[in-house]
């Protein structure tokens, strides 16, 4: 088949065959149950360090890291946007970070305000069209992370979304 340009033009092979529809098992079909079956599973053991950063506007940010123990120096770092209501506790997220881990890799979740389990100081809640939180939240790992490190953005729900209105 053809090249796909991603990015600046750089050309990415295309998969050898189509990719077949989606087809849920037959013990697990319809959304509500795909949706709620990850919540019955065990959640991988992730150590986090967890890291309060004040912010500008006399509230605070709660940074789950994951121990740089174990990682490779320039190693690249990988900032989850968690969803709505999620926190670096989510299936979702205790997966990528064991993931990075076992990698080598660094890792941080950031969390919106009133989601790291403590409630927040001020009444400001968190919208994904707030994109100067984002910004800020951003600016605060990047000057705690090692100059020459590669740093990576990811979103979940309702944090990509929020990361997609950043961009």
């Amino acid at each position: 088949m053809g090249e796909i340009a991603v990015g600046a033009g750089t050309p990415i092979a295309a998969p050898a065959r189509p990719v077949p529809p989606y087809r849920s098992p037959a013990w697990l079909a319809g959304g509500h149950l795909q949706t709620i079956w990850p919540y019955l599973l065990p959640r991988p053991v992730v150590p986090v360090r967890r890291e309060r950063v004040d912010t500008p506007d006399g509230d605070f940010w709660d940074f789950d890291w994951t121990p740089s123990v174990g990682a490779q120096d320039g190693a690249p770092l990988v900032v989850l946007l968690h969803g709505l209501e999620g926190s670096s506790e989510s299936h979702y997220a205790r997966a990528l970070l064991q993931a990075l881990a076992a990698r080598g890799w660094r890792g941080v979740v950031p969390h919106f305000r009133g989601c790291s389990g403590e409630p927040n100081r001020m009444p400001r809640a968190y919208h994904s069209g707030d994109h100067e939180e984002i910004a800020a939240r951003l600016d605060a790992v990047r000057a705690r992370a090692p100059r020459e490190v590669c740093a990576w953005a990811c979103g979940v729900s309702r944090g990509g979304s929020a990361l997609l209105n950043w961009l």
